[in-house]
């Protein structure tokens, strides 16, 4: 029994340690979106709780995403990339204590966008599926956690028609920021 256990972390482990890293990204955008909108579940349901844990984890994997850009690339999109993390990462703490749900929303609103555009380029180039695993409920469970460590770039890059400045401007207000390129 213990042993049959033990085999199945191992292969649960290998099977998450095999996800391509435009996949990871991918998954990261899926989940910080069902975080965002738990904590506006929360707010609206006056539990503070729920509304402070998905916060807390919206928040986690949003400082994944931004470190998935690599330090050394001074493009204008990761430049563009650097800035919306930057500013989403100032305004969703603050979203605890002021329940903003008009905050959460232009939060989520920006990272719809940018999983779309990642689907559009990096992953069909990459030939990854695009759906997400489902658990029993049917419910989006992508098993990783913010802890992951993620060293793939950020591959989104104007110059490759990568940032649809239609869905994407190159201006962006986040709360009382904003973030210019």
């Amino acid at each position: 029994m213990v042993g049959q256990k033990a085999l199945d972390v191992y292969r649960t482990a290998e099977k998450q340690a095999a996800i391509q890293p435009v996949k990871l990204i991918h998954m990261l955008y899926e989940r910080v979106l069902v975080h965002l909108e738990l904590a506006e579940e929360g707010i609206r349901g006056n539990s503070p709780k729920k509304r402070g844990e998905n916060l807390g984890k919206a928040i986690a994997i949003i400082t994944e995403l931004q470190a998935s850009i690599k330090s050394d690339d001074h493009s204008e999109a990761a430049q563009f990339l650097r800035g919306l993390y930057g500013a989403i990462l100032v305004e969703l703490p603050r979203v605890s204590v002021s329940q903003d749900m008009k905050v959460l929303r232009q939060a989520r609103t920006y990272l719809e966008r940018l999983k779309g555009i990642w689907e559009e380029t990096a992953m069909q180039e990459s030939a990854v599926e695009l759906h997400a695993d489902k658990n029993i409920k049917g419910d989006r469970d992508v098993g990783i956690t913010a802890a992951a460590s993620i060293t793939s770039p950020a591959i989104v890059s104007r110059g490759n028609k990568r940032i649809n400045y239609e869905t994407c401007p190159n201006q962006v207000a986040m709360g009382g920021l904003s973030v210019s390129i």
